[in-house]
């Protein structure tokens, strides 16, 4: 992160911005607000709504990035690409574990106790949460959720907007597609679909999501 602004602005102010206020503070960023359309904060001083951003941004002055801490996919989306024009970098809990070898990308939240391992790619805006283990030459796409101890073994994909469910394993090798959802504590041992739920152990496409 050379020569990134060491204080930022989380656009959220959810229970997904108190994990990455806490991440960011963890790792050495001075958290100076938020923006949320709801009268919440997260413990955070609430600085405005989310469409104020570049109003915040102009008074708060130059040295400041954001990060778009929302646990919604589409949302997150939105806001990441809004805000192009700012620093937007990765936030990485200070005892996450990272290969050097990993490429992870702007707008990244990766929690407390996370690994991600050699070759791994972690696309724009996707959350690798607590205790997450991403295995060596994974794929995550963009605005992905890798939900708490779920894991991907060496070589997995998992696709744009996708999410895996609490403690689900993606086993070597296996995509699972754009727009899916594996379920909580499934294990995913031949590929899923894009836009599908799977669950179960081994998973089965069950319902496509609405």
């Amino acid at each position: 992160m050379t020569n990134v602004p060491r204080k930022l602005l989380l656009l959220g102010g959810g229970g997904h911005a108190a994990v990455v206020a806490d991440a960011a503070r963890s790792s050495g960023w001075e958290v100076v607000g938020c923006l949320d359309d709801s009268e919440h904060g997260g413990g955070m001083d609430r600085l405005g709504c989310l469409a104020d951003v570049d109003d915040v941004m102009k008074r708060l002055g130059p040295n400041i990035a954001v990060h778009a801490a929302v646990g919604d996919p589409t949302i997150r989306r939105t806001w990441l690409q809004r805000c192009a024009s700012y620093v937007t970098p990765a936030i990485v809990h200070q005892w996450a574990w990272l290969s050097p070898s990993c490429k992870v990308h702007e707008g990244v939240f990766v929690g407390p106790m996370a690994v991600i391992n050699a070759n791994a790619v972690i696309r724009a805006g996707a959350i690798i949460n607590s205790s997450a283990v991403v295995e060596h030459d994974c794929t995550v796409g963009a605005y992905a959720h890798i939900a708490p101890r779920s894991v991907l073994a060496g070589c997995a994909t998992v696709g744009t907007n996708a999410l895996i469910g609490c403690g689900a394993v993606v086993l070597p090798g296996i995509a699972v597609g754009e727009n899916a959802t594996l379920g909580a504590g499934a294990v995913a041992a031949n590929p899923i679909p894009d836009g599908v739920v799977a669950s179960g152990v081994p998973a089965h496409v069950h319902a496509p999501v609405l």
